[in-house]
């Protein structure tokens, strides 16, 4: 498992939700599958979505990464690095 799309502040996060979601499918949802439970089943998959949405919501492509890095490394050298916008013009 790669963790190269995710920024190195969420990679330690990312990698844990990744397992603990993979628990949840392999282990406690078929459990739950064989044993009929299905309102624990319902519960576990509520878990699973909100684990995969805060994946996705971390999720980055490589270019965001790569430039997160590109200004924490200009950061650290004490350059101050901040988005500009471009100005709206009323007419």
């Amino acid at each position: 498992m790669t963790l190269d799309n995710f920024l190195k502040t969420d990679r330690d996060k990312a990698n844990r939700l990744i397992e603990s979601t993979q628990f949840l499918i392999d282990e406690l949802l078929s459990d739950a599958i064989k044993d009929q439970d299905f309102d624990g089943c319902i519960e576990i998959a509520g878990s699973i979505i909100f684990s995969c949405e805060e994946l996705k919501r971390m999720h980055r492509s490589d270019q965001v990464v790569q430039l997160h890095e590109l200004a924490s490394h200009f950061l650290s050298k004490g350059l101050n690095v901040s988005t500009i916008k471009r100005p709206t013009y009323e007419s």
